[in-house]
């Protein structure tokens, strides 16, 4: 005869069961969800500079960003973290990636960013001399941050924007 402890084991133990499949099944139906956001990025003004004793160029991005990512939520979305990274090609390297800006969204109605004027929030920066004169592309990126499932990571490459850094210092 099974104990008390046992069957308490048992029920607890299928009840966990089910609810694991359960979650798995309302994961997977949002697999097969389309976004289809808007965005364009645009440069402003960069300013690159070269940091003297320490070996590295830094160069300072203003951003214009216009993006609406209402169309990536769904109703297993709970937040979206959006990043923007600075990607070129050194010598030393075949792809640079750098973060220069990021913005966590908590809603669908949140899914709106529009600013003309956005100061990168990280530097943009090279550990050698790898920047000047060099092309930059801005590519925006958004991890799905979901109630239940895997985290995924998007590059949207149908909107990026490409521009040369100077040859000179400022």
């Amino acid at each position: 005869m099974h104990t008390f402890w046992q069957r308490v084991n048992a029920i607890f133990f299928y009840a966990l069961s089910v609810l694991g499949f359960l979650a798995l099944l309302c994961a997977g139906t949002t697999y097969f969800h389309t976004a289809h956001p808007n965005i364009e990025l645009g440069l402003d003004r960069a300013s690159l500079r070269k940091i003297l004793g320490a070996g590295h160029e830094q160069a300072t991005l203003r951003l214009s960003i216009d993006a609406d990512l209402s169309t990536v939520f769904n109703w297993n979305v709970k937040q979206l973290f959006v990043f923007i990274t600075a990607e070129y090609v050194t010598k030393q390297n075949k792809l640079n990636q750098v973060v220069v800006w990021d913005y966590i969204i908590n809603g669908k109605e949140n899914a709106r960013i529009h600013s003309s004027s956005i100061v990168n929030k990280y530097s943009l920066t090279d550990q050698g001399y790898g920047l000047r004169g060099n092309d930059v592309t801005l590519v925006l990126h958004w991890n799905t941050i979901p109630i239940t499932g895997l985290l995924t990571t998007t590059s949207y490459r149908q909107s990026v924007h490409t521009f040369t850094l100077d040859d000179q210092y400022s």
